[in-house]
Parts: structure tokens; sequence; C-alpha cells
């Protein structure tokens, strides 16, 4: 089976596309075929970025930001010589407009039928809201493909507009947001004229902060026991209010939260003996980042290769998408603390 994974993340450095063979004859087999990100171009990233949107205004921006996603495959299809024999389904996270877990409320945009009737493949998306309704944190999602396609690493760290970690531990897979990572860091950078970070070089340059960084450190989230995740609006109403009442420079404020992000990785990786760690994501570029995590223990670090470091989660939701379509669970309870495991995701036909 042949599915196009869809993944937009917080971060909105674009939307990836990654589309993956899957062997229904050996369980956790796969290929990659063919994967792409498209900038999203500055009127997108200002439309996708969080704002209180009354219901006609939300709900336009939802039917909008679909026929955009429909727009960017076909431009993938025709880039990659693509037939409509060439992909049997669409796997799509959508866009995170708003996660407030402790509500009982998820919202991605970009979840509409005009995206599977205008590109003409079946689609399968809306993954979280079943979860949420299960009492689950309808996030992260990504663990079942870390368990089942990755099964020879310990652990799965991906650091996006968060980092996040997967892990069998006693027994079971769990997972969990552990702190902001790109997120935080390129809202500073962006003051400063620039998109992010590159390989860590201002946190290399510039001293933390000792008094922030145990502010930080400090905060209730970290004393939370998973499951557990975390969205913009924890950033929005925590973490950016106090590091404005801190009146440090934007440089200041990214090596110490480039820091925080590595000593916050460092105590969920020792907390859980965890040592062998593959990691993706494109924080996994920020050098200093990944050389801070060392500090505070002995680590054997594997970066993913180039491909599945930029695109593994848009390979995972294709998998999400891939066991959808078979009946199979696709969401651990034992990760999200839903009610049980199930079989997620909406279908919607062209």
């Amino acid at each position: 089976m042949r599915v196009l994974g869809l993944m937009s993340g917080t971060s909105l450095d674009g939307l990836d596309l990654c589309l993956v063979e899957f062997d229904s004859e050996a369980s956790g087999r796969y290929r990659i075929l063919a994967a792409e990100t498209y900038a999203y171009p500055k009127h997108w990233q200002e439309a996708l970025s969080f704002k209180n949107l009354e219901a006609r205004a939300l709900h336009q921006l939802d039917e909008d930001y679909s026929r955009y996603l429909a727009r960017q495959v076909q431009r993938f299809c025709r880039e990659h010589a693509l037939g409509q024999e060439d992909i049997d389904f669409i796997g799509s996270h959508g866009h995170t407009w708003f996660h407030e877990q402790d509500k009982g409320i998820s919202y991605q945009i970009g979840n509409r039928p005009i995206l599977a009737i205008e590109t003409g493949f079946p689609l399968i998306c809306d993954f979280r809201v079943q979860d949420v309704a299960l009492g689950g944190q309808g996030a992260p999602l990504v663990p079942i493909g870390d368990r089942d396609l990755f099964a020879d690493q310990q652990a799965c760290l991906n650091l996006g507009g968060f980092a996040n970690i997967s892990a069998d531990i006693n027994g079971e897979r769990r997972a969990w947001d552990i702190a902001p990572c790109n997120l935080g860091m390129n809202h500073y950078c962006q003051q400063l004229g620039l998109a992010y970070d590159a390989s860590g070089h201002i946190a290399a340059n510039y001293a933390h902060d000792d008094a922030l960084f145990a502010q930080l450190n400090a905060l209730e989230y970290y004393a939370l026991d998973a499951p557990k995740s975390l969205g913009r609006e924890w950033l929005d109403a925590v973490v950016f209010p106090l590091l404005a009442k801190s009146a440090l420079s934007p440089e200041v404020i990214i090596a110490t939260l480039n820091r925080h992000c590595a000593y916050q990785i460092a105590q969920s990786l020792n907390r859980y003996q965890l040592r062998q760690v593959l990691i993706s994501g494109g924080g996994a570029y920020n050098q200093t980042l990944i050389d801070s995590i060392g500090i505070w223990g002995s680590f054997d670090l594997v970066i993913a290769e180039t491909t599945l470091l930029e695109f593994k989660e848009a390979l995972i939701f294709a998998y999400l998408a891939y066991l959808q379509v078979q009946g199979k669970n696709n969401v651990l309870a034992s990760v999200t603390g839903a009610r049980r495991d199930h079989c997620s995701g909406i279908r919607f036909d062209p």
C-alpha cells in the first residue's frame, strides 16, 4: 500500500509530504519513495499563527487551508510524475489550531473533505479528536510508528516545535512532550531577523542566564508524570510571559532556552535509563543543543539520516493511515492516557 503522509508542525517552517510504500507481508517494513518540504509563503505563515478567530472566519480558514494542501499534493504529484494509480491514500495530520486537552478540545485545520475531492485520493485525517473524546491527551500520536518501524532503537527523540520522546518503559510504549524546542527559540530569532538559530550558533556564542534557567526548570509541567503534552497555548500563557519579564536580550534568551531544552531532555533520558536514542526533527541540526544534552549524562545520540530526520513525522502519519485502513489500532492508551487503545482517523472519499 502506498500512502502519502502530510505533516505541518507548530514551527511553521513548511509542509512535509512523504510518499511511503508499506509491505503488507512484513510488519514494520517500509520504503520512502519520495519526499518534499514546501516552505510556507509569508501570508500562510501569518495565517497559521494562532489568533482568536470567530467561528465563521475559522471555518473559512479551515476550508482555505484544505484547498492549499490539495494544491501542494497536486504539485508533489506533478514534480514526481505520480498518477492516481500511484497513491492509495493520503494520511494527513492537518495543522494544529488549538490543543487544550485538559478542556477536552483539540482542533486541526485542513482536514476537510475538499482535500480528498480536489486531489482524487481517499483521505484519512483528524486523528486526535477521538483520543481526546476517550479521555486521552490526543498527543503524541507518533509513538506507535516509533514502536513498529524503529524497534531497534531504545528511544526516539523528535526535536520539533517541542521536544518529545517515546520509548518502551516497563514493557509498554510511553511518550510525552519534554520541553519547548524550536518554537520558543525561533520566536526570539525572528526578533533578530532570523528564521532560526542555524547550528545553534547564537546559543554557542552567548552565555545563558542562570536565574532564568532555574525559573524555567521550576515550571509545574516538569513535575508531572506522563502522559502529558504541550501546546502553543502553554507557551503563550506560561513561558513567553516569564521570558518577557526577564528583560534579557533575545540572544541570551535563545541561549537559555537552548540549555533548558537540553537539560530537560537529559533529565528524561536519565530518569528512565535511556542511552541509545534516535534523533529526528529540525532541532537535530542544532549542534549546540545536541552537544549540551551530553553535559548531564553519557548518551549514544544517533542523528537520523537526512530523509528520515526531516520526514519522520510525515512518514508516521502515513503509517497511521495505513493502520486505520486495515482497521488496526493506531493510538496507544499507554501513550495518551485514553481509556483504551483505538483505531482513530476519519475517512473522506473523493
